[in-house]
């Protein structure tokens, strides 16, 4: 079995996984089967009456033509039906994987989620099994066709013209034995090509996820050397593999276009010594191309069907990953017992040994120090991870024998840091009951994106409240007031508190901690984020166009012309030598015919090399172009949530499949079209009107594949990007949708979508089938009616017998070429708005003042863009040196503070000047899916090995290798740790700058780890100027200086011993 393609055949595992494939493929080769006889007939009728024409003249062809006619109306309506049937079999196949694969990926859990990484799960689910479109559309058919065509076309040829019959059955086998082993040289290279994508793919989703940090250490602009990199390492990669996997159509194009040109040369011949009739000879000449094109065709889509294939392949792998076996028993209410549970974890157990009980009506803390597993603790009793040791038990079932479907729905869960599906904060809750007990007044129809941190901890308590309110019993808690002040964080617990008086039971997860900075609440609604995608007008053409892109296509032209030209040259040679001449008149047309075949090959070879090469290079320059404008916008500017991974990713790799297919295609005709034309004219000018029409009419294909499909190639490259978030929501949300069983639902939306999108996909398909069904038309009637003006021209003495075939052949290669013109069309809709997604937006925003050494706000109006002013005219002046502290209630405006130090909003009024470079620990640790190192040379990127040991140290990481390895979004690290580490990387920027901001640093730190942090903090920040957010009291205490954020204001107040 060939381990690229899994499973046996052709077909590889696909017909085990989607059985509707094996329906697809009978349909399709019973509609081949149609194309086929119709060619076999179309080929020997139309080569009787030629051989007529030449030979004794016309004598009342007319039904002869007529029957031509049917043919060509026949091949047109079955070539629209193998588009229509592969399109169909393409959407089933891809929604049923995508189910497959996301389903199995949930069952997995979401630490293996986690492990694989959001980013590339995202894209092999989403444009890795796209690419089936290609193997579906192309692949597929020809390769049946190739089945099909070439048996029977052959036995025909051999039932005429034995000799013929020989060469062709030499020759036609030694194609698949070339492809065979051009394809398993190239299989472990797609391999390596499609990992190379998908590490692109991940790296660009971290750099996105990080560039807050890289905006606030001001090394996001130095990013853009890394992402030219990552382009063009990939497209090094992606060039290495084509220019083998584009050697398989080479040769393949190269032995068909020979053993043609050997048999048109062998007929002629023979024709010549008067050993065959005219009539036999054109109708092999014109059906030995048919022999081979479907082999050729095969070759030729063999490359684009890789890349679908080695999706399924990994999709196989994905669903052969042995999931959980699901438990039977369901679990009641009543006592949960957890007995010496021990968890393996990177370098040990946490947690070790943990052990607990609790009843309906009680609460459990557990109050292990950071990294003591109790975020694990909650995520074994969830199900999440399994027990290495020991036993959970929920009365007299044990948690590993449980359906842990019916088990979750007794169980609330609130974790340490919550993510959302994107909704509402009453869709996200679904209910509006509870937001009053938490201080969430008034933000019901606020997107949950849009509020500051400590309110989405709350929205997730009230979200656990709700289900405890609908039937569970369970509270699991993890941190729920760690970004809380004092009041607030009262409001969370006295709710929690009446949830367990009304019988439930608290697990909850909590360092015991000093006491909190005394607020009031703030009632103010949180500000709002921008969320507008910043575009003025479309990415204009130059950044899109390459000279090696429009040399690709004049390649393109010239390799057509060959092929144009040495069907004409056929023609003649043939029909020249029924005539019986001297050999040595053939000579020059014999030597055409073999340089125009291997011209066509080698051209069609550099020409894809060459276009490619252009679009990979024009896509690396986007990417780093995009990653500009990012930057500019800066973090609060910048696009929604997942955006800006789409623009880097998806809307680049758009316009690089698209440009190809869109731009290349308008010069390739209209070079060829023109060539054609001035031959037909200079024969015969009434044919070269005839092929003018039929260009004319081939030029309208474009509008009617847009009429017919109703825009439905733009429809589909919007659900696409639907379908795209869906699939990243429920990977990035994977725990918090199992645990409240709202994976279903979200799953049924993206299956809807899915759907939605099929039927887009079948009416592109039926549009773009009824376009290349009129080329084929045009193309077929223009060569009916070049015939029939053919034999009146050869009746009234106006042409030689000899060019008739000429007038007939050339409009019917003709077709290969007008059949580029409909994806143009239906392609534009969906480049122009990748252009506009790919915009560069609006100026970027005034960054704050660098008049020296002291921060300053004088009279500063703040808010987020597109949101109201948060904080009122604020002046603070910190000298260099001083230490304040931010203390307010959550959501009154501390991180709209931050965020105008760090430059992220500009004021709306006044005047807002800190020192140019800045350190910043965030709330959220935002760490890459690499090495800790990694993570902390974000700061400072000629950190030595000791530089990192030192910055852990003083984090009180000592526990933690730099070389540590990290999951997607910094899994792999307790919350606590990972607060650590962004803190660690602060404080490895600190001594080059000017100003320290730390948001929240110990807020998830038991007490004896929090006190060695601030005592460390002391020492590695001494006379250095540092803002640091807190709800704790201690830490406001120590503080040189504290400014209270509330009611809109900020006041400064020196703290009181």
């Amino acid at each position: 079995m060939d381990s690229a393609r899994p499973g046996k055949g052709p077909l590889g595992a696909l017909p085990a996984l989607v059985p509707a494939v094996r329906r697809a493929l009978a349909l399709v080769g019973f509609l081949s089967f149609l194309n086929a006889a119709a060619l076999v007939a179309q080929a020997f009728l139309l080569a009787d009456v030629l051989a007529a024409i030449v030979g004794a003249g016309p004598g009342g062809r007319t039904a002869q033509l007529a029957a031509l006619l049917a043919l060509v109306v026949t091949r047109a309506l079955t070539g629209w039906a193998v588009r229509t049937v592969s399109a169909r079999a393409a959407a089933t196949a891809q929604r049923e994987l995508r189910a497959h694969a996301v389903d199995h990926a949930l069952r997995l859990g979401p630490e293996w989620i986690a492990r694989r990484g959001h980013g590339e799960l995202t894209a092999l689910t989403t444009r890795g099994l796209d690419a089936l479109d290609a193997y579906f559309r192309e692949y597929l058919p020809a390769l049946v066709t190739a089945a099909v065509v070439p048996l029977g076309a052959g036995a025909a040829i051999l039932f005429a013209d034995w000799p013929s019959g020989v060469i062709i059955a030499l020759t036609v086998p030694l194609l698949p034995m070339f492809a065979i082993l051009v394809g398993k040289y190239t299989a472990g290279r797609v391999a390596g090509a499609t990992d190379a994508t998908h590490r692109m793919s991940e790296r660009l989703l971290e750099l996105v996820r990080v560039l807050p940090v890289l905006t606030a250490f001001r090394r996001a602009a130095a990013q853009g050397e890394t992402v030219r990199q990552l382009s063009e390492r990939h497209r090094r990669a992606t060039l290495k593999t084509l220019k083998v996997a584009f050697s398989s159509a080479f040769v393949l194009e190269l032995a068909a276009t020979l053993s043609v040109a050997l048999v048109a040369v062998v007929i002629g011949v023979r024709l010549a010594g008067g050993h065959l009739p005219l009539a036999i000879g054109l109708g092999v000449l014109i059906l030995a191309p048919e022999c081979y094109q479907p082999l050729r065709a095969v070759g030729a889509a063999f490359h684009s069907s890789e890349d679908g294939v080695e999706a399924v392949r990994r999709v196989a792998d994905l669903l052969a990953t042995p999931a959980p076996t699901p438990g039977t028993a369901v679990p009641s209410r009543g006592e949960l017992r957890v007995s010496s549970l021990r968890v393996a974890r990177r370098d040990g157990f946490a947690p070790d040994g943990e052990t607990f009980t609790v009843r309906p009506g009680e609460t459990v803390w557990l109050r292990a120090p950071s990294g003591g597993g109790k975020s694990t603790t909650l995520a074994a009793l969830l199900g999440f991870v399994p027990a290495h040791d020991g036993e959970i038990a929920v009365g007299a079932v044990n948690l590993a024998d449980a359906d842990l479907e019916r088990w979750r729905e007794q169980v609330a869960w609130v974790p340490q840091a919550p993510v959302f599906a994107g909704g509402t904060v009453r869709e996200e809750v679904g209910s509006d009951a509870l937001l009053g007990e938490l201080g969430l007044t008034g933000l019901a129809d606020r997107p949950v994106a849009k509020l500051s941190l400590g309110q989405r901890q709350r929205v997730a308590v009230a979200r656990a409240l709700v289900r405890v309110r609908e039937g569970a019993w369970l509270l699991l808690l993890d941190e729920p007031t760690a970004h809380l002040d004092e009041a607030t964080a009262r409001l969370v617990l006295d709710a929690v508190q009446r949830a367990v008086d009304n019988g439930a039971a608290a697990v909850i997860a909590a360092h015991e901690r000093t006491s909190a900075v005394d607020v009031a609440p703030d009632p103010a609604p949180a500000p709002e984020a921008s969320t507008k995608d910043a575009v003025i007008e479309p990415l204009r053409w130059r950044a899109l166009l390459d000279g090696r892109l429009f040399g690709g296509a004049v390649l393109g032209a010239v390799a057509l012309l060959a092929g144009v030209a040495l069907t004409a040259t056929s023609g003649w040679l043939i029909a020249k030598a029924s005539q019986q001449p001297p050999i040595l008149t053939l000579t020059v047309a014999v030597v055409g015919v073999r340089a125009f075949g291997l011209g066509r090959a080698g051209l069609r070879y550099v020409e894809r090399l060459v276009t490619h090469d252009a679009a990979f290079r024009i896509a690396g320059r986007l990417r780093v172009r995009v990653w500009n404008a990012l930057v500019r916008l800066g973090p609060a500017r910048g696009p929604r949530a997942g955006e800006g991974q789409r623009r880097l990713v998806a809307d680049v790799d758009t316009v690089r499949d698209l440009l190809p297919r869109v731009v290349s295609p308008p010069l390739v005709v209209a070079l060829v079209a023109a060539g054609a034309i001035a031959v037909q004219t200079w024969v015969l000018p009434a044919a070269g009107l005839t092929l003018a029409a039929a260009v004319a009419l081939g030029l309208a294909a474009p509008w009617v594949a847009l009429r017919t499909e109703r825009r439905a190639t733009s429809a589909l490259a919007t659900g696409r990007r639907d379908v795209a978030s869906r699939v990243l929501v429920l990977f990035e949300a994977a725990a918090e949708l199992l645990a409240y069983g709202t994976a279903r639902d979200h799953r049924r939306a993206l299956a809807d979508a899915d759907t939605r999108l099929a039927a887009q996909a079948r009416r592109q398909a039926f549009g773009a089938g009824a376009a290349e069904a009129l080329v084929t038309l045009a193309c077929g009637t223009a060569a009916v009616v070049s015939t029939a003006l053919a034999a009146s021209a050869v009746t009234s003495g106006q042409l030689d017998p000899v060019l008739a075939p000429l007038l007939a052949l050339v409009p019917l290669a003709l077709a290969e070429v007008l059949a580029l013109l409909p994806p143009v069309a239906q392609h534009w809709d969906t480049l122009q708005r990748a252009r506009r997604r790919l915009a560069d937006g609006p100026p970027p925003a005034p960054r704050p003042e660098h008049p020296g050494a002291d921060v300053e706000l004088r009279g500063a109006d703040l808010g987020w863009p597109d949101g109201p002013v948060v904080l009122h005219d604020v002046d603070v002046h910190l000298r260099q040196g001083t230490y304040a502290a931010v203390v307010g209630p959550s959501g009154a405006g501390k991180s709209t503070l931050v965020a105008a130090l760090l430059g992220f909003v500009a004021p709306r009024g006044g005047v807002v000047a800190v020192p140019d470079a800045v350190a910043w620990a965030p709330q959220e640790p935002m760490l890459a899916a690499t090495t800790v190192a990694e993570n902390l040379r974000l700061a400072r990127p000629t950190a030595t090995e000791a530089d990192l040991r030192q910055a852990l140290h003083q984090a009180a990481l000592d526990d933690v290798d730099p070389a540590t390895p990290l999951g997607s979004g910094g899994s792999g690290l307790s919350g606590g740790q990972a607060q650590r580490v962004a803190l660690a990387r602060a404080l490895l920027g600190a001594p080059a700058a000017g100003l320290v901001l730390l948001d929240e640093p110990t807020a998830h730190l038991d007490e004896p780890t929090a006190q060695a942090v601030r005592a460390h903090l002391r020492e590695a920040l001494a006379g250095r100027t540092v803002l640091h957010v807190t709800h704790r009291a201690d830490e406001a205490a120590d503080a040189d200086v504290v400014l209270e954020v509330r009611d809109g204001r900020v006041l400064t107040r020196v703290p009181v011993p």
